[in-house]
């Protein structure tokens, strides 16, 4: 599955997302967020950035996090159980604990279970373009 890269309705900047009836495009809105903090997480790791710059990931990390955790249910509510909107919540709570404990102290197994994260929330996202649009989607 792909994430589209450009967007068929405009952005509202406050939010990030597009507003749209179209459920290809919200379901493309809230997986990439995910993928671009995977790689931004990975880059962290994998090069010397300063504190403020790995801090400002962290912190975005966190916020897409808390975001999606309180809006994806009630946006899609038909499609998330009860049991996957409290995983979120958790893996969210997760997320906001790792940066505060990745900015007292680098651990790069860490920052790969937040990349892992990340990937995977993507992922669950956009198998959710198979099971609201069908096989074809």
């Amino acid at each position: 599955m792909l994430i589209r890269r450009e967007a068929a309705n405009a952005m509202d900047p406050a939010i990030g997302f597009s507003y749209s009836d179209d459920t290809e495009t919200l379901i493309d809105d809230l997986a990439k967020p995910f993928l671009d903090l995977a790689e931004k997480l990975e880059a962290t790791r994998l090069n010397d950035f300063d504190d403020h710059t790995r801090n400002a990931v962290l912190d975005a990390n966190a916020y897409v996090w808390r975001f999606v955790a309180n809006f994806l249910p009630r946006q899609l509510s038909k499609d998330v159980s009860p049991e996957m909107a409290d995983l979120i919540v958790r893996i969210s709570d997760f997320m906001q604990q790792a940066g505060i404990q990745l900015r007292k102290q680098n651990d790069e197994g860490l920052i790969k279970r937040l990349v892992e994260l990340n990937l995977n929330m993507c992922n669950q996202i956009l198998s959710l373009r198979k099971e609201m649009l069908g096989p074809d989607a």
